[in-house]
């Protein structure tokens, strides 16, 4: 009889844990489109709200970074910069790591500039905020050890697999 119950135990308990890893990557998933969709809008607030706090204290906080972002796209716009697209297009499964749960987005975005039509497949690594209940995310290439942010991040380890990103240029004809 114990070991019927250790059995069914141990079935409960890997049911719960699959279904609150589901309910983790969906989490994730609805996170990094509303990161997506304030890059569209222009919505920097929001857009930094995504953002893993490390960034935004590394920065100076939301206000400086706030600024920062506005007078970026701001100078990108009058050199012709505009999205065409910007998307969420998976999330891998999520782990523990380091006592945190992390996954990684992959996101498509198709912009143009210069008479020229940019396209590229760009990673993030996302953060699970227990207690907001909420994902961050950073630029998964800037966190290898050559990247700009890592040192935000002291001993941050992952054994994700996370692709490369893929870029290409095409003249847009007229």
């Amino acid at each position: 009889m114990k070991k019927i119950t250790l059995l069914l135990f141990i079935c409960c308990a890997t049911q719960v844990f699959s279904q609150d890893m589901k309910a983790l990557k969906a989490s994730a998933m609805r996170d990094a489109k509303a990161a997506c969709k304030a890059t569209i809008d222009e919505d920097y607030k929001t857009l930094l709200s995504f953002t893993h706090p490390n960034l935004i204290k590394a920065a100076g906080g939301v206000e400086v970074m706030e600024e920062f972002l506005k007078s970026t796209f701001d100078q990108m716009k009058a050199g012709g910069f505009k999205y065409e697209t910007a998307e969420t297009k998976s999330v891998s499964d999520v782990v523990k790591e380091q006592g945190e749960y992390r996954c990684y987005v992959q996101n498509y975005n198709v912009m143009l500039m210069n008479k020229k039509r940019i396209t590229a497949t760009s990673y993030m690594i996302g953060f699970f905020n227990e207690s907001t209940k909420k994902w961050t995310f950073v630029e998964a290439k800037e966190m290898k050890d050559t990247g700009t942010i890592i040192s935000y991040f002291p001993d941050f380890k992952t054994s994700m697999k996370i692709p490369e990103n893929t870029m290409d240029i095409e003249d847009i004809k007229e």
